[in-house]
């Protein structure tokens, strides 16, 4: 008996000493030894972007407005960040004195590599001079004092206007032929200052009016119109006005087959 006692120790430990060379090379990978290391992820902080969309005449940056005028202003926040969770931004606008300024959301929080709106109102003085008044728009990751981005933009004030609105792309167009069980009626317009509104009739019944956001320089109009027993010829008019009475109108004539 004291002789095998010795021999069996021995197997014990050979046996564990083996189970231990086996296991570690597995507990070795898992903690990036050995084997190929798992993904790791990496936070990388930048300042945000900011701008307005508010652009007159193919990217020139505002929007017209009356003294007095209410208009309303789509701000997008870029987060620049990579990698990194979603980031809240404090949003801020620096206006010329006597505008006033409303901003009902000032917060937004926004994914990495991700943009988000927010909407802003801005309105004029009355009486003011005509020009072009800066608002300076900035964007900074809440709880910081710096990592800020700012942008620019306008409010054109003008007083006169003699120009009408001119009206393009309608649909369907003079001369075509339309069927289905419903068509979409649809017209553009611009003006050289801010298109209001724009108003549908067909044939020569008022059927529906486009009111414009004052953020883009064009507007338009869409109607979906039920086809079902209105086979003929017909015509729509489009009615656009701007802000100070001008009008611009066109009119299609067109068949339901």
């Amino acid at each position: 008996m004291t002789r095998k006692t010795p021999i069996l120790r021995i197997a014990l430990v050979a046996a564990f000493s083996a189970l231990v060379l086996v296991l570690v090379p597995v507990a070795l990978a898992g903690h990036g030894g050995g084997g190929g290391a798992g993904p790791s992820s990496k936070c990388t902080r930048n300042a945000p972007g900011v701008s307005v969309d508010n652009n007159w005449a193919w990217g020139a940056p505002g929007s017209w407005g009356l003294a007095g005028q209410q208009l309303t202003y789509s701000i997008r926040v870029t987060n620049y960040d990579i990698g990194c969770a979603s980031s809240s931004f404090a949003l801020g606008i620096s206006e010329p004195s006597g505008f006033a300024v409303s901003i009902p959301t000032s917060t937004i929080t926004v994914k990495s590599s991700s943009s988000a709106y927010l909407t802003a109102f801005v309105t004029s003085p009355s009486p003011i001079t005509d020009g072009d008044y800066p608002l300076t728009v900035t964007a900074q990751r809440a709880g910081t004092s710096n990592s800020t981005g700012s942008y620019t933009s306008y409010y054109k004030v003008y007083s006169s206007d003699t120009a009408a609105p001119t009206l393009f792309f309608p649909n369907p167009g003079n001369g075509q032929t339309i069927s289905g069980n419903s068509y979409n009626v649809v017209v553009s317009s611009s003006d050289d200052h801010e298109v209001r509104r724009i108003d549908l009739y067909l044939d020569n019944v008022y059927t529906s009016t486009s009111l414009c956001d004052d953020v883009t320089y064009t507007c338009h109009l869409s109607y979906s119109w039920s086809l079902r027993g209105v086979q003929g010829q017909h015509t729509a008019t489009f009615r656009s006005y701007d802000w100070l009475g001008n009008i611009g109108e066109l009119t299609v004539t067109f068949t339901v087959s």
